[in-house]
């Protein structure tokens, strides 16, 4: 027999509008997508540890909850064009669409790091590596 638990565990899992199903994210991003991109914020923040893989995290999901996957991939692309060399990739650098493209992205970007704690100017600070050693005073 089946218990009241299991049950409402069932009809949580099956009936739609119910449990699970009305925590689903606005926008589904591949794993893949969602790992690159936090790893990349990870490294910008200036490493991997507990904090900036929150913060990162925090920020896909943010920027998922606002652009469907495949807007986003649009505006990265011409983000990313930016810096490309040569003639064909012109029309990822120039133009209005480029421009707006890489400013809507910049513009959601923004928000998700005021949303998520992220410190814009974390990715200048030095590692904790290059502090100057302490110097005994006495010698």
């Amino acid at each position: 027999m089946i218990s009241i638990r299991m049950s409402a565990l069932l009809a949580a899992a099956f009936v739609p509008g119910l449990g699970l199903a009305a925590k689903l994210p606005a926008h589904n991003y591949p794993t893949e997508a969602r790992a690159e991109y936090v790893f990349e914020c990870m490294n910008q923040l200036g490493g991997e540890n507990y904090d900036t893989l929150y913060k990162c995290s925090c920020s896909i999901d943010y920027i998922a909850d606002n652009l469907s996957y495949d807007d986003y991939v649009t505006l990265d692309t011409y983000t990313r064009g930016k810096q490309a060399a040569g003639e064909r990739p012109e029309v990822l650098r120039e133009g209005s669409l480029a421009r707006d493209s890489r400013s809507k992205l910049a513009s959601i970007k923004s928000k998700a790091a005021d949303r998520c704690l992220i410190d814009t100017n974390a990715g200048n600070a030095p590692a904790k590596n290059d502090t100057p050693a302490k110097t005994d005073s006495n010698s």
